[in-house]
């Protein structure tokens, strides 16, 4: 019998998907900069960009690097956009999104 319930799928089309959490390091920026409101698809793709703000405030890393100075000021950027309400979530998304 209990095999028989394990079968039993009340939705064969729906498919489970893995849940990656966030690293604490970027969940505690998002809170201190105040994106609480943003969604969690974006703070999954700028995850890496929140981690660095967190080590450069804690001592922890320091960049002289242009491109990394460049990338953090498009995070800001494209997410106080769309927080404000100036660009769509699509676009907010294609322009945070790092394609590699």
């Amino acid at each position: 019998m209990t095999t028989a319930l394990k079968l039993h799928n009340p939705h064969p089309y729906l498919q489970a998907i893995e849940v990656n959490p966030v690293d604490n390091r970027a969940a505690e920026m998002v809170k201190l900069l105040g994106w609480n409101d943003l969604p969690d698809r974006i703070v999954e793709i700028i995850e890496n960009d929140l981690v660095g703000f967190h080590d450069e405030l804690t001592g922890r890393f320091a960049t002289n690097c242009n491109f990394v100075r460049n990338r953090r000021k498009s995070v800001v950027f494209w997410v106080e956009n769309y927080l404000n309400g100036i660009c769509t979530y699509d676009t907010a998304f294609q322009m945070l999104k790092v394609d590699a």
